[in-house]
């Protein structure tokens, strides 16, 4: 008689790491006198969005997600909380992207000051955090269609119907486009054009440039937006809560990152970062034999050299090469 089988429980998926608050305090500034818009609104307009982002994901590692810029206490900070945000931002971004965060800080601090919140000496104390120093370097992985199939499933599965939309949208983005993640948080309603399949992305100096999307990318972009809408101007990108209630607060980079490690816990893949999915994305690119000039101008890259050195074809030559040498792996005995 054949055993019976044993019973199994049903695998519970990981659930997201709660983040703890460095500051969450909110504060209700008056419309003519808040620092974020006075700091904003005294940069280029092509900074501007950039610039906002930045605040956004700053709020949102301080709060924990539960402050955006526009209504966190920038005034009340204490030089403990920004010695704990410059240490946070050295774990989570490269020295680049965390000193021009530090630098966000420091301007919307000054506008503080100016609006007279804080005094000179309070401003400067708080603000005495050197900046991050280092050179990183590239790493991560390029992911395979099966994972790439996971997690979008995920996606598409999600009981939050608008939640699911979303990050599907942001991760057809990132692996679809190529964008990095503050690029996604920057886009606006205005830079998606469904019917071309394009963006208009905003990325690293300024710098324009137009992005041909995949159809998926474009259908997914497309379902997002029967929950956001197109009527309302602004930020492509808003936050959902738990019960699939739409806030029309602009995300953050953070949130995108977040949307990832999200997304490949639920999915049971291996870690992964938002850009291995630019990664990935770069590197079937190249398989797929688009130009290296080509594959540079989607990806926003001014030297091709940074393009290639995502190039996978020379590594499995390498490994191809390596397979077809013969090594005899029987050993000559020795004559007793």
């Amino acid at each position: 008689m054949a055993p019976a089988p044993k019973k199994t429980r049903p695998t519970k998926a990981a659930k997201p790491k709660r983040r703890r608050a460095i500051f969450k305090d909110a504060c209700a500034y008056p419309d003519d006198a808040s620092p974020v818009d006075t700091f904003i609104e005294g940069l280029g307009e092509s900074s501007q969005r950039t610039t906002r982002v930045a605040l956004e994901s700053l709020a949102d590692i301080l709060s924990a997600g539960k402050t955006p810029a526009h209504e966190l206490a920038w005034h009340e900070l204490g030089p403990e909380h920004t010695a704990a945000l410059r240490s946070r931002l050295q774990k989570l971004y490269a020295p680049t992207t965390a000193n021009r965060y530090l630098s966000a800080l420091r301007g919307v601090l000054k506008a503080a000051w100016r609006l007279e919140y804080i005094d000179r000496d309070t401003m400067e104390r708080v603000l005495d955090v050197g900046p991050i120093r280092g050179k990183r370097e590239i790493k991560g992985r390029s992911l395979s269609q099966d994972e790439l199939a996971a997690i979008f499933g995920g996606c598409f599965d999600d009981t939050n119907a608008a939640s699911g939309a979303r990050d599907g949208a942001i991760l057809a983005l990132l692996y679809g486009g190529g964008l990095r993640r503050t690029e996604v948080a920057t886009l606006d309603v205005a830079d998606i054009d469904l019917s071309r399949g394009s963006a208009h992305v905003i990325g690293k100096g300024d710098k324009e440039r137009t992005v041909y999307l995949p159809a998926g990318s474009v259908a997914l972009v497309e379902e997002w937006l029967k929950h956001r809408g197109t009527t309302e101007p602004g930020a492509l990108f808003w936050r959902v809560g738990r019960t699939g209630k739409l806030r029309a607060h602009r995300i953050g980079a953070e949130l995108v990152y977040q949307v990832v490690l999200k997304r490949h816990r639920l999915a049971g893949v291996d870690r992964l970062t938002p850009h291995d999915l630019r990664r990935s994305y770069i590197s079937d690119l190249l398989d797929g034999g688009v130009d290296l000039v080509v594959a540079a101008r989607q990806v926003g890259h001014s030297n091709v050299q940074t393009t290639a050195r995502y190039d996978r074809r020379s590594e499995r030559a390498q490994e191809s090469a390596a397979a077809g040498l013969h090594v005899p792996s029987t050993l000559p005995r020795k004559a007793t």
